[in-house]
């Protein structure tokens, strides 16, 4: 009787560490896709913006003579850049350069005035050239939103999946519930970047993350 209800315990003990185990997996697995969901929807509002910025450098291009390189050099950054910190710097050198190159039209606009005050009756095509290089900057502007909305979501979720691994039980499952890199810009890609009062997706801003 006495090595019965020592089975039992000892039975019931065993059924209670697979549950935990079971339920433990069940828990990372889920914290894991959605990880891997908002990375995914992430890259789509990236790609979105990348494949944007082509027709805001030659709609710009059509009023100006000014190097825009700038620009260019800093979109083939963010396209290569691999996702994580290194991403998320290029990014925001990304949106520096291209809020940068929204001021030109105005720019020219002043200094026309400035030379030749009939200039500044000259409407039609630079009308409406200035009128599409802002709604592409606007356009640009919303994903770049987005994108910062899109970060955001990751981080927290990285953040939660990273604490879940931690977990006593969960350290059995490392090997297969790889860590997942933040969004977010290093102290270390800040500082090689130019300073900004607060950076897009910097490791103190509004993302609330510690650092794809």
């Amino acid at each position: 009787m006495v090595w019965f209800i020592v089975g039992a315990c000892v039975l019931a003990l065993v059924i209670l560490a697979l549950t935990v185990t079971i339920l433990r997996f069940n828990q990372l697995s889920m914290a894991r896709s959605l990880c891997d969901e908002a990375k995914r929807q992430l890259l789509v509002e990236l790609r979105g913006r990348h494949a944007l910025v082509p027709a805001y450098i030659g709609t710009l291009q059509q009023i100006t003579t000014r190097d825009l390189s700038s620009v260019e050099l800093a979109l083939a950054s963010a396209q290569r850049a691999p996702f994580g910190p290194r991403g998320a710097a290029a990014e925001n050198a990304l949106t520096r350069t291209i809020d940068e190159a929204a001021q030109i039209p105005s720019q020219i606009s002043d200094r026309a005035i400035a030379a030749d005050s009939s200039l500044a009756m000259q409407t039609g095509p630079r009308e409406e050239l200035d009128t599409t290089i802002a709604l592409l900057h606007g356009q640009l502007n919303v994903l770049a939103e987005r994108i910062l909305a899109g970060a955001r979501i990751y981080n927290t979720n990285v953040d939660l999946y990273h604490r879940q691994r931690e977990r006593a039980v969960s350290r059995l499952f490392k090997n297969v519930f790889k860590a997942r890199e933040p969004f977010t810009e290093t102290d270390q890609e800040r500082s090689s970047a130019e300073a900004e009062p607060q950076d897009q997706f910097g490791a103190s801003n509004r993302t609330g993350s510690a650092g794809s």
